[in-house]
């Protein structure tokens, strides 16, 4: 998904980043729910907290110096062209399941999805506000102008 075009600043790429993140990290859960009866299969996980921290470091460095700073961490490596990867890890909570308790396990991804759901959404929201705020930001500059002429 390419939401590049929707960056104006180093705030919206963060935003960016977080809606990406969601994306990746929805394909990764249905994955396990898809897949989870297949012979072999391993759940796995993306780290979040690690995303997060990644995440506070870069607004951390904005706040201070007004500048974007993604660093790579153990599980999250930034790309040329601004994507990124995640590496996912074996969800040892979720591999018991399986085993033990299979309503458990479906209702534990479910869980996940509900809580990424809503990840996703407060980021898309709070970059959809910020944008319409920079568009009536630049329409309220423009009616000054053509007035002022």
């Amino acid at each position: 998904m390419d939401l590049s075009s929707l960056i104006r600043d180093n705030i919206d790429e963060v935003l960016v980043r977080i809606i990406q993140f969601t994306h990746i990290h929805h394909n990764l859960i249905s994955d396990n729910i898809r897949n989870c009866k297949a012979s072999g299969f391993v759940p796995q996980y993306i780290d979040a907290e690690d995303f997060a921290k990644v995440i506070s470091a870069a607004l951390t460095e904005h706040q201070g110096n007004k500048r974007l700073a993604l660093c790579d961490s153990g599980t999250v490596s930034f790309l040329p062209g601004g994507n990124f990867r995640l590496e996912p890890q074996i969800d040892t909570e979720a591999a018991e399941l399986v085993d033990s308790d299979f309503e458990a396990y479906v209702k534990l991804q479910k869980n996940r999805l509900k809580e990424n759901a809503i990840n996703n959404k407060t980021a898309c929201a709070l970059l959809e506000h910020k944008l319409r705020r920079a568009e009536m930001s630049v329409q309220t500059k423009n009616y000054s102008v053509k007035n002022k002429a």
